[in-house]
């Protein structure tokens, strides 16, 4: 479908461009403390797990709430500062950006003072800063929270788990949330795909009513939110039209990944790096990105 909407989905991957950056291992390490333990093949939810229930443990003489953990966290990725990559995506025609990321690098490269729109507390459904300009709009949706909220900040698999249940509330139509004070369901997502009443209430919304291009997230197995919601849109498919396209851009993939995604209808874009030079190649998948919008 031609002047469909573009989102800008990315991660992590973006953030190490930064010469200060902190690492995922950085903080897992931090907050670790004086429990060393080899992460091995662990995925971080279950490290996070593994850290938080030790430091909650019974046996304790002094636990550690997790709000506390959550601090740490904040307070490690405060400083993260921008790069020339965020801000070439920056600038690029596009009103809505989903991170998983907890800072606000992006809009330290904006420099805009953000107008706050989310009454969440914990989870990140609805979560998102609004900058205005003279010349656009734009809004930053925290996906797995931020460090303004250290509450919200998205971990373990506890917190990812109660999530999914909330995307899920909200894809069946039976999630509701209030305006000046008044109770409001939201549609079904079937329902919006059949008449286009997209209320955009939610980031998820962008992942049926717009193109998504995924940028400098791994997508990892363990992102079980995001897994959960490309799989309930290839479902969708058989039950009415999906006119928008999600694009995947990445460096390397195994071949049962690719075919994995493909099968989720998603497009993956392979991006060639040269000499290991990781800002040419989010440079060229920038580049890519744009020749891909409507």
């Amino acid at each position: 479908m031609k002047n469909m909407e573009n989102t800008i989905f990315f991660g992590n991957g973006i953030n190490r461009l930064s010469e200060n950056h902190v690492t995922w291992n950085d903080l897992l390490d931090i907050i670790k403390g004086v429990d060393k333990f080899e992460n091995g093949q662990l995925p971080n939810t279950m490290v996070y797990e593994r850290i938080f229930l030790e430091k909650h443990s019974p046996n304790r003489t002094e636990k550690k709430d997790e709000i506390d953990i959550k601090n740490v966290i904040a307070n490690g990725l405060r400083e993260q500062g921008t790069n020339e990559a965020l801000k070439k995506l920056a600038l690029l025609p596009v009103t809505n950006y989903i991170t998983t990321n907890y800072d606000y690098a992006l809009e330290k490269t904006l420099n805009i003072s953000p107008i706050k729109l989310s009454t969440e507390d914990t989870y990140s459904l609805r979560r998102k800063r609004k900058y205005e300009s003279n010349n656009c709009t734009k809004f930053l949706w925290n996906i797995h929270g931020e460090i303004d909220n250290p509450k919200s900040i998205m971990l373990g698999l506890d917190h990812y788990c109660g999530s999914v249940s909330k995307i899920d509330a909200y894809v069946k139509g039976k999630y509701s949330h209030k305006i000046n004070g008044a109770g409001v369901l939201v549609k079904p997502m079937l329902e919006k795909l059949m008449d286009g009443s997209f209320c955009h209430t939610s980031w998820v919304d962008l992942f049926f009513s717009s193109n998504v291009h995924i940028l400098g997230f791994s997508l990892d197995y363990s992102e079980t939110d995001i897994w959960w919601l490309l799989n309930k849109r290839a479902r969708f498919s058989s039950e009415s039209t999906i006119n928008n396209q999600i694009y995947f851009y990445t460096h390397e993939i195994n071949h049962e990944k690719r075919e994995l995604l493909e099968a989720f209808s998603v497009s993956v874009i392979i991006i060639n790096m040269i000499d290991n030079d990781f800002m040419n190649m989010y440079f060229s998948a920038i580049k890519t990105m744009q020749a891909n919008f409507d």
